[in-house]
């Protein structure tokens, strides 16, 4: 695919056009080296004042709701302890409930015996209740043969998300972030409201995936929506501050699972919580920059004097005008807008990029779901675990200042060697505190990489295929976190310290790649494609 230049416009994606005419408009097509940027008009609005404080509150109560819904499913589908009823017509055991006198009468038919040929598997379980009154394990008996379904609702609800991450990503690149935010927070509150009152277990997979997809629309666009409205200078703190609620989710989620035993009632909770979020996303302002970007400037010009109102600013009244000489345009409109999503692999600096964050979102995904997963199971109290989990998210988000010291780059190496020196002492130390310490230190590792990625992701990709680039990473982040239960799980139930062994090798392995990417720290970003390969190469 070739980009046109100032040589050569008769490229096959057309120069970006503009609204107006006139000698300004045909000035507009070269980049002049005084032509100012859209982070310059801003600044002139405020890109860190009362308006940006607002919107940063508004928009990351959908990582509050993301949190929530995320991390519910580690009570919904945990596995107490259970036996086979021998005689399902009075519910009798064949003996006394205790881990050690019945474990092994889990899944057959007590006192049958393997030298009268195959022993009948159980039919009929009696779970433990002493901590949950019911979750999705014990309301579908999803134990012994069918122990393998509890593990695909995770995979499931993150393989929905795969398509759907990058469906929400194009709609906001093409119908603007804030109208997909609102649609997907629609679809959230009714699809985990519905998923709460399914008794069927294909039904409850199918609506929970559905939920789950609508839950990372929201984040997304949200995420996006709120990144493009802050200056450059303060973007680093806004999206330090965004991510907090997600730690205060998941402790939120450690609270209402400890006092609701029920998963229908967790569920509801999350339904609750995007119910919350419901009328603020229906409320919120369109990107100005988004809209500069396909072409409405008048738009635009009225978003920015709404942020310069707010911030007590004056603009200039040309600033429509100026708006309109910036080389902020996606591709022509009689072109496919699928080639949107094709564009992040139209060059090779683009394709290296694409590939590179694609690797490390997967990786970063299997390690920090996988080690939210294995702590709950490996320790005595789920509920304390999961709100330590949330406690060391907060540390972990000093890694986004340190980029502006660093660069993204050895702060992104230094989060994947530490996860991995955390989790390498895991196999070596006896169950219990100490697995659970070393756990939430390597989560504190890993969720630091996570904050970086988010962060930066919105500075070294174009505006026309951000918020598309973003869907498609959070595509990688989904096919990771659909691995991480069988991880957890399915190798935990052969030997407790398997997981971690992964989780060591999976880092170790892939700390180089946080090197692949080109780092960006001290540039501009990208606003226009064209601009990005000019200045990079094809």
């Amino acid at each position: 695919m070739s980009y046109p230049t100032k040589d050569d416009p008769g490229g096959d994606l057309e120069k970006p056009q503009y609204d107006g005419d006139g000698p300004d408009a045909e000035k507009s097509h070269t980049k002049q080296p005084s032509e100012e940027t859209f982070d310059e008009l801003l600044n002139l609005a405020g890109g860190g004042g009362r308006f940006q404080v607002l919107l940063v509150f508004a928009t990351s109560l959908g990582a509050l709701t993301a949190a929530i819904d995320t991390f519910c499913i580690v009570f919904k589908i945990d596995s107490p302890d259970h036996w086979c009823v021998r005689d399902a017509a009075n519910n009798s055991l064949s003996c006394v409930p205790t881990e050690a006198g019945c474990e092994a009468e889990s899944c057959f038919v007590p006192g049958s015996n393997a030298t009268d040929g195959p022993r009948p598997a159980c039919v009929q379980w009696q779970f433990d209740h002493s901590v949950y009154q019911s979750t999705v394990v014990t309301d579908f008996d999803l134990v012994c043969g069918r122990a393998v379904l509890r593990s695909m609702i995770f995979t499931a609800q993150m393989l929905t998300s795969l398509v759907t991450s990058l469906l929400f990503g194009l709609i906001g690149d093409w119908y603007g972030r804030a109208r997909a935010a609102a649609l997907a927070a629609g679809l959230f509150v009714l699809m985990a409201s519905v998923t709460a009152a399914t008794s069927n277990y294909n039904v409850f997979l199918s609506v929970a995936s559905l939920t789950t997809g609508a839950r990372m629309g929201i984040y997304i666009c949200l995420f996006t929506l709120c990144m493009e409205s802050v200056g450059e200078r303060h973007r680093s703190v806004a999206g330090l501050v965004w991510v907090l609620p997600w730690a205060a989710g998941i402790m939120l989620t450690a609270a209402a699972g400890w006092l609701l035993r029920s998963w229908w009632q967790l569920q509801l909770v999350c339904a609750a919580a995007g119910l919350l979020l419901l009328p603020g996303v229906w409320l919120l302002p369109e990107s100005p920059r988004w809209l500069a970007a396909h072409g409405r400037t008048e738009r635009a010009a009225a978003g920015l004097r709404q942020i310069a109102a707010v911030n007590g600013r004056a603009l200039p009244a040309d600033v429509a005008e100026r708006l309109r000489r910036l080389s902020l345009a996606p591709p022509a409109e009689d072109a496919s807008r699928c080639r949107e999503a094709l564009l992040l692999f139209s060059s090779r600096r683009m394709c290296c990029l694409s590939l590179a964050t694609i690797w490390l979102w997967m990786v970063m995904a299997v390690v920090y779901y996988g080690i939210s997963f294995d702590s709950a199971q490996l320790a005595d109290n789920a509920y304390l675990a999961m709100l330590l989990s949330g406690l060391v998210e907060v540390p972990s988000m000093a890694a986004v200042p340190l980029i502006d010291r660093l660069g993204r780059r050895p702060v992104m190496a230094a989060t994947f060697l530490l996860t991995g020196a955390a989790i390498l002492p895991v196999p070596a130390v006896p169950p219990g505190w100490p697995v659970l310490l070393l756990g939430m230190l390597g989560k504190l590792a890993i969720g630091a990489g996570f904050g970086v990625i988010y962060v930066h992701l919105e500075e070294y990709m174009p505006t026309e295929v951000r918020n598309a680039a973003l869907g498609l990473s959070t595509m990688a982040e989904s096919v990771g976190g659909a691995l991480s239960p069988h991880v957890a799980y399915g190798l935990g139930g052969w030997h407790w310290a398997a997981p971690s062994v992964v989780f060591v090798v999976v880092v170790v392995l892939f700390s180089r790649s946080a090197s692949s990417e080109a780092d960006l720290f001290g540039r501009h970003e990208p606003i226009a494609l064209y601009q990005m390969v000019e200045a990079g190469g094809d």
